[in-house]
């Protein structure tokens, strides 16, 4: 089940929480308790179980308990408890999806909110600064569309508690056109509420603001239920399949990664300005520093990890994705020999998709250098061809061209393999 489908499912009416709502001194108190207890001992699927239903229940502090789990944030009343990491790992979508259903809940429906209530919106609303900074705009806009799509499935009022969060920019981006199209289905509903929340917002818009709003009235419909928006069971194992086979492809092309020579990773480091010190092909102090300056880099302006998870990155010692990684990076700065590497990369399917344009293309680009290991490379490529994605066909000439240029900048090897090649030519003649 996708998360979208978990959250409407575990939501529900959660939104509709003023209709529901659990007084604090009733069962919803004691069934939070009663969560605090089975995650303390253990029984931490149990524990959301039991916080979920109450969430949607209308409980804020199983609303935010839940956002304080999928944080990662050490619950209070579970210190003795062991990591739960592997049965919920850390989740900051979902974070943050309950954190902002926990700071704006509404207490209207409520006698009296209890200072534990309180308490609990203004420690999740504390949370959101956050849990926001850790993730990508991409990741926050999920969560928000949640939260939407969470109030939109629920009641006429629920639809003008979503304008307001809207219109003040309170939990979602602030858009007033959104707003006014709330307000208007809520007042076309009966709620008299959004009735005077229209004719407040309506005259501080433009035209073209009003028209658009009330073209998505017009075609306004509620969410559909999960079941219907959801991938089969199906498509769903096909597509874990098809990961799966992905990730055992990746990994064997991985392993050749290991042979690149370390005066190569050197040389590549060096293009890039990460100072290796003297290209021994030894992996000294002064290589593994330049190595940590690169890794540090390469996850820099990563919004979707934590402080220290790129703390974690920073070893000094190349994992295959970054041997593959920094020679993609330097070829891309026009360095000879790392166009070369990436080049071979791509013939033999070493880290990257076996790909003959890209493997010809970026040797090409070699050659113009005159590196005469490409020109030689280049050879071998045209003489027997490629296999896998966009293939190369053979093509006596160009393999004879290249392996003339090489010859003339000194390879060697070159030498042979051309008068194999003229050899072979005459005879398929004959």
């Amino acid at each position: 089940m996708t998360f979208a489908s978990k959250a409407r499912r575990a939501l529900g009416g959660l939104a509709a929480a003023s209709v529901i709502a659990l007084a604090a001194t009733g069962p919803a108190h004691a069934t939070y308790e009663a969560g605090v207890q089975a995650y303390a001992n253990g029984q931490y699927q149990q524990a959301l179980d039991i916080w979920r239903r109450f969430a949607v229940a209308g409980d804020v502090r199983s609303k935010k308990i839940l956002g304080d789990v999928y944080s990662g944030k050490p619950l209070e009343g579970a210190k003795d408890a062991a990591s739960p990491l592997e049965e919920i790992p850390v989740d900051n979508v979902q974070a943050l999806v309950w954190y902002t259903l926990a700071a704006y809940h509404d207490f209207t429906a409520y006698q009296t909110p209890s200072a534990h209530e309180v308490n609990a919106r203004i420690l999740a609303e504390q949370r959101l600064p956050e849990i926001r900074g850790r993730m990508s705009t991409a990741n926050v806009t999920k969560a928000e569309n949640y939260v939407a799509q969470t109030f939109e499935a629920g009641s006429a009022y629920d639809l003008y508690r979503l304008g307001e969060m809207y219109q003040k920019g309170a939990g979602l981006k602030k858009d007033n056109t959104r707003a006014l199209q709330l307000y208007a289905l809520a007042k076309a509903r009966g709620v008299g509420e959004a009735s005077a929340a229209y004719e407040f917002l309506e005259p501080l818009m433009s035209k073209k603001e009003r028209e658009t709003a009330l073209d998505k009235v017009t075609g306004w419909q509620p969410p559909l239920p999960p079941e219907y928006t959801g991938k089969t069971p199906q498509q769903k194992e096909l597509e874990r399949l098809k990961r799966q086979y992905e990730e055992l492809k990746m990994a064997d092309a991985l392993k050749a990664v290991s042979d690149i020579d370390v005066e190569l990773i050197q040389r590549a480091l060096a293009a890039l300005g990460f100072r290796p010190g003297a290209v021994d092909n030894k992996l000294g102090p002064s290589t593994r520093a330049a190595i940590r300056r690169f890794q540090a880099a390469s996850v820099a302006r990563d919004t979707t990890m934590t402080s220290e998870e790129k703390d974690a990155v920073v070893t000094g010692v190349l994992t295959p994705r970054q041997t593959v990684d920094l020679f993609a990076d330097a070829a891309k700065v026009a360095h000879p020999m790392s166009e070369y590497v990436y080049g071979i990369m791509h013939v033999r399917g070493i880290g990257v998709a076996q790909d003959g344009t890209r493997a010809v293309s970026w040797l090409e680009k070699a050659a113009d250098h005159d590196l005469a290991i490409a020109h030689y490379a280049l050879g071998v490529v045209y003489r027997d061809g490629t296999t896998g994605l966009n293939e190369v066909s053979p093509d006596e000439r160009k393999s004879a061209y290249h392996f003339a240029q090489a010859s003339a900048l000194g390879y060697k090897p070159a030498n042979d393999a051309l008068r194999r090649l003229s050899f072979e030519y005459t005879r398929d003649i004959q």
